[in-house]
């Protein structure tokens, strides 16, 4: 059986040759409708209304992570409970201030091979570049530094404990994070600044929400992520690709 070129579904005509699915199909195919964003196709915005919205979000969040704290006495259930609730404050958010079309795009998903591809190459660069540039920049810049908490965090946990933070290390915190900092940061700084600036700006974000012996590695990551978004127009391409880098950290963390 033949499949889609475009969307990769079966071919259900008996045409020889036939490469595309439906007439549908060639014509998004060829208008190109499904990649990269471009800056036209975004309605711009002030530098006010941008970054006001990206500090209202974080004031929005600090409120939710102190009222999580009050209710939940426990630390095994404090982290999975509010990066899940994060997660979900933010995608409500960004149904309501997008207009429909962003927050479609946003939300689609073009399960093909070269929707993979590029995940594939997200995670290879993430291992052979950015890890290595961000281990020798941690040993020049953090020579005594102590592993990343979150390390110590697995150290010290067993049984279930062990798997609810592992669930959340590689589960929850890339879907809580890619709809903060790829899905609504970059998003509205796309609204004000092209997508390189965007991008690198949404990173550096990103980057000093970690510890500092993380950070170079969360700014490459981050890099890598936002150009995957804005590349696909979707935020579960970098969103898998989060969750597996994290899942394979883990992993590591746990067997090593």
């Amino acid at each position: 059986m033949e499949y889609c070129k475009h969307c990769s579904k079966p071919i259900l005509s008996d045409i020889e040759y036939q490469i595309y699915c439906s007439s549908e199909c060639w014509r998004e195919s060829k208008s190109g409708s499904k990649v990269e964003i471009s800056e036209t196709a975004i309605e711009k915005k002030s530098t006010l209304y941008v970054w006001s919205s990206i500090i209202s979000m974080f004031v929005g969040l600090f409120l939710l992570l102190m009222v999580t704290a009050t209710v939940v006495n426990s630390e095994e259930v404090f982290l999975p409970l509010f990066t899940i609730s994060a997660g979900i404050l933010v995608l409500v958010v960004l149904q309501n201030i997008l207009p429909k079309e962003e927050i479609k795009g946003l939300l689609s998903f073009e399960n093909n091979i070269d929707t993979w591809k590029l995940i594939g190459w997200v995670l290879l660069l993430d291992i052979f570049v950015i890890l290595p540039l961000h281990a020798a920049f941690t040993l020049l810049v953090f020579p005594d530094a102590e592993q990343q908490e979150v390390i110590n965090l697995f150290k010290e946990s067993s049984g279930f404990s062990l798997i609810i933070l592992a669930l959340t290390v590689s589960v929850f915190t890339p879907f809580a994070e890619e709809f903060l900092f790829r899905g609504f940061i970059l998003t509205m700084l796309l609204k004000r600044y092209s997508p390189i600036v965007s991008i690198v700006i949404s990173s550096f974000v990103f980057s000093i929400a970690h510890e500092p012996i993380a950070m170079a590695l969360a700014f490459g990551g981050g890099c890598l992520y936002g150009w995957l978004r804005v590349k696909t127009g979707s935020i579960y391409p970098s969103m898998i690709a989060h969750a597996i880098w994290n899942g394979f950290i883990t992993l590591v963390v746990i067997f090593a």
